[in-house]
């Protein structure tokens, strides 16, 4: 019996992404709507079924170009097919050949894919696979490069293979007075947002969404899939911050911030450590720390390569585009995603 494909709604969504392994704060529903809002798209959530079991999940992010027809069709961190601990390759294979044929043949739509990171063997596998399903690696989006730290070591192990610098910083914070809490609740989130902001102005640097943007997604999450706030202070006052994401099987480090006094008693290093510790506890299998750039950011670099993490790079982008007339107008919905990106 061939896959199917069908919309879905928030309940059922919910109740089916929770079962994946690669279930991702990007494929969140109220994360996706918020992103598709931001841009006046459309946030279509489907399952794809095959002797009715659900083999993959996704939220497509439909943005058409009025009067000519055609758009983008935009899958961020999916499809999901990982479940019970499997990779699923024939199940991603399925998934893209049905979604092609939906948004691509169907629709006539330029269908993008930004998958969600993975191990390395992983990546190479699902680069393999969209190659061979007809889809090209788009150029006009960059890559997502991290570094993914696997937390199946025992505690002593990940300590003992952080680097010299990163031990002696950790024992130092670990012996001041900083007090160090987290919770999942809004009101921490926007507290991180109110450190965050001087800290952005200080190294005077941008993002393309930052915590404001996640404070709006977080209030309408349940509790099980809202973001982890940690918050360290010192002597009553907000130091450092943390924000990760808690889902699937990967934690991700989303965002961070510090004081001037946050550096001086390397709490920094206390509140990551603190974060994998968690991630641990809670039965995650990996934990990403939140993407890197070497040559443009040399000293975040430093500090997150000093947790023994694995340098990999997402597969793809990739884009599928539509055949005939439908592929005169590719450039108008280049155009459109272009600004879609740029806003999101």
């Amino acid at each position: 019996m061939s896959a199917t494909i069908r919309t879905i709604d928030r309940t059922e969504w919910q109740r089916l992404a929770r079962s994946f392994g690669d279930y991702n704060y990007r494929q969140l529903w109220d994360f996706g709507t918020a992103c598709a809002g931001r841009v006046n798209a459309v946030s279509e959530h489907v399952v794809i079924e095959e002797d009715e079991e659900a083999i993959g999940l996704a939220d497509v992010r439909i943005k058409r170009v009025p009067l000519v027809g055609g758009g983008i069709a935009y899958i961020n961190g999916g499809p999901l097919v990982r479940r019970n601990g499997e990779r699923a390759g024939s199940r991603l294979r399925e998934c893209l050949n049905v979604l092609i044929e939906e948004y691509v043949h169907s629709q006539g739509l330029l269908l993008r894919i930004q998958p969600a990171i993975g191990c390395e063997s992983w990546n190479a596998e699902r680069a393999s696979m969209f190659l061979d399903c007809g889809f090209s690696i788009s150029t006009r989006v960059r890559p997502y490069r991290t570094l993914l730290l696997d937390l199946s070591p025992s505690l002593a192990d990940l300590r003992k293979n952080l680097s010299q610098k990163w031990r002696n910083n950790l024992k130092r914070a670990e012996a001041g007075t900083n007090s160090l809490g987290s919770d999942y609740s809004v009101e921490s989130l926007m507290r991180f947002y109110d450190l965050y902001k001087a800290f952005r102005k200080k190294k005077q640097f941008d993002v393309d969404l930052d915590p404001a943007f996640f404070v709006e997604v977080q209030k309408s999450l349940p509790e099980s899939e809202r973001m982890r706030v940690a918050l360290c202070e010192e002597e009553g006052a907000l130091i450092s911050g943390h924000v990760s994401s808690l889902l699937g099987d990967t934690a991700v480090n989303l965002f961070r911030a510090n004081t001037k006094a946050a550096l001086t008693s390397r709490v920094s290093y206390l509140i990551q450590w603190d974060g994998i510790r968690y991630a641990r506890k809670k039965g995650f299998r990996w934990y990403d720390l939140g993407g890197i750039d070497p040559e443009g950011n040399p000293g975040v670099y430093s500090f997150k390569k000093g947790m023994g993490g694995v340098d990999v790079t997402a597969p793809g982008p990739f884009e599928y585009c539509p055949n005939g007339f439908k592929r005169k107008i590719v450039t108008v919905g280049e155009w459109v995603y272009k600004t879609f990106r740029r806003r999101r």
